[in-house]
């Protein structure tokens, strides 16, 4: 198998996913119709799918909490099991998940697919999440079983003044196009 990697890569994969989030997100924003209208004509669009999912995304987001229950019935593991689910609320609100949450539910609910990244900050000394913009992100995995991701790269843009700050790369433009790559273990 050939590990090297080359952000070229990324130009012409999966085209057919990204024709496909186009499509999802036009018809939620009310661009149902494949032409445009006549000069004069009106085209009157109800645009429940944005509505419904709003609303649905809400209700199963509401009311989120975090329990982890102990390993093992005694005084220590029930001390552990607290902590962990302290660290974990404590994530919870420094990353405002309440809110990223209910919007990567949207996101999942619109295009079918959504996705956080999980980072320690060393400058902090904390847990980051966010949640990237499905499209720009690219994953490998073997065969069928899409839970051995061996390899993700993220695909997005930064300003020039950013690109520079950032990365020390100096833009040929007003953005720079930025790949990361994540290699992790490889499939057998």
């Amino acid at each position: 198998m050939n590990n090297d990697f080359t952000p070229m890569q990324l130009n012409n994969r999966e085209l057919d996913r990204f024709k496909r989030y186009k499509e999802l997100l036009d018809f939620c924003h009310g661009r149902h119709w494949p032409g445009h209208t006549s000069r004069g004509d009106k085209q009157l669009t109800f645009n429940y799918a944005k509505t419904i999912i709003d609303k649905v995304s809400s209700y199963v987001m509401s009311g989120v909490h975090h329990t982890v229950v102990p390993l093992e019935d005694s005084d220590g593991a029930r001390q552990k099991a607290k902590e962990a689910e302290n660290a974990l609320q404590q994530v919870y609100q420094e990353n405002n998940l309440r809110q990223l949450d209910l919007d990567t539910e949207i996101d999942c609910a619109i295009l079918g697919d959504a996705c956080y990244k999980g980072i320690w900050d060393n400058e902090a000394k904390n847990v980051r999440i966010t949640a990237p913009d499905i499209r720009g992100i690219y994953a490998w995995w073997p065969g069928d079983d899409a839970s051995r991701v061996w390899r993700v790269a993220s695909k997005y843009n930064l300003t020039a003044e950013e690109a520079e700050i950032q990365h020390g790369v100096k833009a040929k433009g007003k953005t720079a196009g930025m790949v990361t790559s994540q290699r992790g273990s490889s499939p057998e």
